[in-house]
């Protein structure tokens, strides 16, 4: 591995390390409360956004990797897979979004239930 693809690697993580630290947060947030089934979908919603971002970053790297092998031709080609890549993995985040907003609104609605009475 070439230094200067080590430090474009490097400096790509680096600009994913505070969402990649902002979800570990996150989950260690959400294992701490009370099992049930709008904790368990906010667990999965962090875990899709955390693999998603991975995969982006691993989606960014191949072509890098690419031109470092001196492999152009095969860039070109490689190209719309990874467009449709980078649009699944787009789809993956929104999907996680969703999920997570829908667990936050669901426990923010029981929460503020009113008390049977």
């Amino acid at each position: 591995m070439n230094m200067d693809l080590l430090v474009s690697v490097l400096g790509m993580t680096a600009t994913r390390l505070p969402i990649l630290v902002a979800l570990a947060i996150s989950v260690v947030w959400v294992i701490d409360t009370p099992r049930s089934t709008v904790r368990d979908v906010a667990l999965w919603s962090l875990v899709l956004l955390a693999v998603a971002t991975v995969a982006g970053l691993v989606l960014n790297l191949v072509p890098m990797w690419m031109v470092q092998q001196g492999n152009y031709a095969s860039i070109r080609s490689l190209s719309m897979w990874l467009g449709v890549g980078h649009f699944v993995l787009g789809l993956l985040n929104a999907f996680s979004l969703v999920l997570l907003v829908w667990a936050m609104t669901r426990a923010l609605r029981a929460r503020n239930a009113p008390a049977a009475g």
